[in-house]
Formats: C-alpha cells, sequence, structure tokens
C-alpha cells in the first residue's frame, strides 16, 4: 500500500508544462465543451417540457419540495418512507436518520411514472453526453503527452467508447458505495484501485473486466499515494472554486495530471 509506482512531482510538471504551451486550445475547449453541453441540455429541457407541460407545475413543486425539505417524510401512495423502514430499523435509530420535518413531499402515481419515464431518461443521455466529452478530454491528454496533434473533434468524435465508460464507471461507484457503506476506508480502497479503469478503455480499448482488472494490477500497493493525489487534486478544485478564472487553468491540469499519474502506473 506505501510503494511509490509514481512521481507525482513530475506528474503535475508535465501536465503544467502541457497545458501553459497549449492553454489557448485548452480554453477553446472547456468554451466549446460548455456551449455545446449547454444547448444540448437546453434541448433535453425544450423535449421535457413539451411531453410534460401537463404537469410541468405539479413537478416544479415536487422539485422545489425535495430541495428546501431534504430531510421531511416522503409520501407514494399513503406509505412514508419512514413508516416503510421502520419494520427494518429500531425506532430511535430511524427517528436519528430521518429528522422529521413538517414539510412532506406527496408523490402520486402518475407524477412518479413520468419521473421515470422521461425525466431520469433525459438525465442519463445528458450523463453520457459529459461522459463522451471527458473521453474526448483524456485522448487529448494521452496523445499530447505522445506529442501527437489534437483538435477539438476529440471532444466528440469517441462516442463509440461511452458504453463501456459509463459501464465501467457505474460499476466503479457502486462499489465505491458499498465499500463507504460498510466503513469510510475500504470504499476508498475500492476507488483508488479501480479509478483508471476508465483510461483503460480509453487508451487500450480493453473490455469493461480486462480494464477493471488493468485498473487493480496497476495501482497495487499505490493507495496511500493515490489518496494523497485525490486531497491534492481536491484542494485545487476547491481553490479554482473560489479564484474562478483559475478554472481555464486547473480543468486541463487536473486532466494532464491524472492521465500522466496513469501512464506512468500503466507502464
Amino acid at each position: 500500500m506505501f510503494t511509490k509506482k509514481f512521481s507525482l512531482e513530475t506528474a503535475y510538471y508535465s501536465g503544467g508544462k502541457t497545458v501553459m504551451n497549449y492553454f489557448m486550445f485548452f480554453l477553446f475547449a472547456i468554451i466549446v465543451g460548455s456551449l455545446t453541453g449547454g444547448l444540448f441540455l437546453m434541448v433535453l429541457g425544450l423535449v421535457d417540457f413539451a411531453l410534460l407541460k401537463d404537469n410541468f407545475m405539479e413537478l416544479v413543486r415536487l422539485f422545489e419540495q425535495a430541495t428546501t425539505s431534504v430531510t421531511g417524510p416522503v409520501h407514494h401512495q399513503a406509505l412514508s418512507v419512514h413508516g416503510a423502514l421502520r419494520s427494518f430499523i429500531p425506532e430511535n435509530y430511524l427517528q436519528q436518520l430521518m429528522n422529521m420535518d413538517p414539510a412532506s413531499i406527496d408523490i402520486a402515481r402518475e407524477e412518479m411514472q413520468h419521473i421515470l419515464k422521461w425525466i431520469i431518461p433525459s438525465a442519463l443521455i445528458f450523463k453520457l453526453f459529459l461522459d463522451m466529452i471527458s473521453i474526448g478530454w483524456v485522448k487529448v491528454a494521452l496523445d499530447l503527452n505522445a506529442n501527437k496533434q489534437v483538435s477539438l473533434r476529440y471532444l466528440f468524435e469517441y462516442y463509440y467508447l461511452v458504453p463501456r465508460v459509463f459501464t465501467a464507471n457505474l460499476i466503479v461507484g457502486i462499489l465505491t458505495i458499498a465499500g463507504s457503506l460498510l466503513f469510510l476506508l475500504p470504499g476508498l480502497f475500492i476507488y483508488q484501485r479501480l479509478r483508471f479503469a476508465r483510461f483503460f478503455i480509453i487508451d487500450k480499448n480493453l473490455s469493461i473486466v480486462k480494464a477493471l482488472q488493468a485498473s487493480w494490477s496497476a495501482t497495487e500497493s499505490s493507495v496511500f499515494h493515490l489518496t494523497g493525489f485525490t486531497i491534492i487534486s481536491l484542494i485545487l478544485d476547491r481553490f479554482s472554486d473560489f479564484f474562478f478564472i483559475f478554472k481555464a487553468f486547473v480543468i486541463p491540469l487536473q486532466n494532464q495530471t491524472e492521465t500522466n499519474v496513469y501512464q506512468q502506473l500503466a507502464k
């Protein structure tokens, strides 16, 4: 767990140098990705509104209550989440888990059907679109590290990798959450061991199972240092949130650095 298999200093130095050399390209990539993402989301929103216009105000009310009263009881067909869990969890623990507010959210069968039929699929489609953009960013980092020419088309032309990357990310997310429910450390351990599965799919064109296996193998003995890398990345992200002007530098820097760490481990 404590064997140093990559140099974070080298990764950040290489990433920073690349970002400075190609700063205008990265700036245009961020702008193009943001504009197309916003346009795509707007189109989805218009489609959802056209399909759900008869129930739009009811869904808005439901969303407002959910975001402002997240600890309140949620009801579906007269059965609350609190009531459903009462038979499984002791009452004293249940009261601590669900601090019951006066506000409540009443979800009718029709509302649930609309959410499941239109809202959730729309969110899934947008997530797949974002995955395509992120795949393009990884491809940019890989080719720049190999001194190859890149273009903005990278953000959109690797759509065929989206199903595998999405599935791999979903598996990693589920396993990480499951481990975190047991205790925080197992979830952290699983995430660090499997975090590069998507890189192996994008870089090596591996299957989902082989990519997960490759990530598990590559990150052996590196959990401690990868956790340190994660903490540094979170600090940089929070810093760029306070100083938004640095986002244009931090976003590509994080992408280039993580890709460099992957390449060091993959060797």
